[in-house]
């Protein structure tokens, strides 16, 4: 599985969203999610990475995977406004290595 990849890479992986917490959290049950999912209900976040949607409230982002480095820094962003469009996880997986070679 790829989250354990990620786990044994010493990564940490978020989810983070706009949405009401009683239905992200039902979502998390749901699909069985295994990571936590941060709430930013403002959009402070998408709007820091410009990851907010066109055409939305300022609160809806792009679903976007992003890989931060140990200070913080983007190494990899990937970003689309079509949410069915989603980086393969070995491609997340290959980021997070790449970082063991800065």
């Amino acid at each position: 599985m790829h989250l354990e990849s990620l786990r044994e890479l010493g990564a940490a992986v978020w989810a983070i969203a706009a949405d009401e917490p009683e239905r992200l959290e039902a979502f998390r049950r749901q699909v069985g999610l295994e990571f936590p999912i941060l709430l930013d209900p403002e959009g402070e976040t998408f709007e820091s990475y410009g990851i907010l949607a066109v055409g939305h409230d300022g609160t809806i982002p792009d679903p976007t995977v992003v890989v931060l480095d140990a200070d913080g820094v983007v190494r990899y962003l990937v970003s689309d406004e079509d949410y069915t469009v989603r980086p393969p996880a070995s491609e997340v997986v290959e980021a997070v290595r790449a970082l063991d070679g800065e």
